[in-house]
């Protein structure tokens, strides 16, 4: 409505053209980013409260500084995520938050898999994230985006503004340091 008032009193079409193209491809972006970001944040902060403020942030931020941009769908989600991990640590650093306990993983209610199954899984996986605790906030990220969201090392180098090898050893690391985790505590992973 607005865009066409402006219309009738501009002689110039093809900037409100323009501005209406990247307010739908803003809101295109949004609605296919947003419960990937909240999903990112939400295991990294393991607080839904927190996760979905830091998701508003993060758009807003990415809205505020590549709004003018001509960036690929792909490219925007990578900055998205950069935002998003800087986002949870700056806050992490602000405040303190108490952890609640991760919601069982989608694919496993998905499988048809048997009840006793399930558990164990469920059972794992509350481990594991207890044992993602013991990790600094870098192995933390590193894990969740090579393991959980399956970046490739270019992306993951890309979204924490390190090398790619940077990023190869962090993954050999923080794996290495979760296994180790998971060993001490008796995590039985063949299951």
């Amino acid at each position: 409505m607005v865009f066409e008032i402006l219309l009738d009193y501009s002689g110039n079409s093809t900037l409100l053209e323009w501005m209406l193209d990247k307010k739908l491809s803003m809101e295109k972006l949004y609605a296919s980013a947003q419960k990937r970001i909240y999903d990112f944040l939400f295991k990294y902060t393991r607080n839904s409260d927190t996760a979905m403020d830091l998701t508003q942030d993060t758009f807003l931020s990415f809205f505020k500084t590549y709004s003018e941009q001509d960036l690929s769908e792909e490219k925007s989600i990578m900055l998205l995520y950069t935002i998003a991990r800087n986002r949870s640590i700056n806050f992490a650093k602000k405040f303190s938050t108490m952890k609640e306990n991760s919601a069982l993983n989608e694919e496993i209610h998905a499988t048809n898999t048997s009840f006793e199954k399930r558990l164990e899984w469920q059972d794992l996986e509350s481990k594991l994230w207890q044992c993602l605790d013991y990790l600094n906030e870098d192995e933390r990220c590193i894990i969740e985006l090579r393991h959980i969201q399956d970046y490739n090392l270019t992306q993951i180098s890309e979204i924490m503004g390190i090398s790619v090898s940077t990023a190869s050893r962090m993954v050999v690391k923080a794996t290495s340091n979760l296994l180790k985790l998971a060993e001490e505590k008796k995590i039985n992973l063949e299951t």
